[in-house]
């Protein structure tokens, strides 16, 4: 070339997480795979307080991951604080988990290490009765075992239902 130097880009979240990719057609929970886990979404929005709570987990995860592995929207609030990052990024953080695959997962592997006990229940195909609703509904969403959709919303149906106890 002419001696200039050029910049390579890198997609939005650069390096996948290795811990739960699938390497082998046989690897995927039983009745999942990667296209289901693609094309499966909810019939309606998050609740609001379980949406401010997968945010939140996104918030965490963001502020522990190295800049190249954030989406390009969020790296302009890397350096904040969680609570703040989740509070003047709580829209950006909340599409990049909708629709950043590879962002959404690196928040689920956190999920696994920080709530085992859960996870496991729903590896088991049982919604965790001792746990918070909203909670079970935002793990939900951001783990997504198979089912997760209708998990997601009988846990939301459990909060409301809570709330008028």
């Amino acid at each position: 070339m002419d001696g200039e130097e050029w910049e390579v880009p890198l997609p939005d979240s650069a390096e996948p997480p290795s811990a739960t990719s699938a390497d082998e057609p046989g690897d995927e929970p039983e009745g999942a795979s990667a296209l289901e886990s693609e094309t499966v979404r909810l019939t309606s929005p998050l609740h609001e307080a379980v949406r401010q709570r997968v945010i939140v987990l996104a918030a965490e995860t963001a502020g522990q991951l190295p800049l190249i592995q954030l989406p390009a929207t969020l790296r302009p609030f890397a350096r904040f604080a969680p609570a703040k990052r989740a509070r003047l990024a709580g829209t950006p953080l909340a599409a990049a988990v909708e629709t950043d695959t590879v962002f959404r997962e690196r928040i689920a592997d956190r999920v696994r290490e920080a709530f085992p006990e859960v996870v496991t229940a729903f590896d088991a195909g049982v919604f965790p009765a001792a746990a918070d609703p909203r909670d079970v509904a935002a793990l939900a969403y951001l783990v997504r075992p198979v089912g997760w959709p209708e998990l997601v919303e009988e846990a939301e149906l459990a909060a409301r239902a809570a709330e008028r106890a």
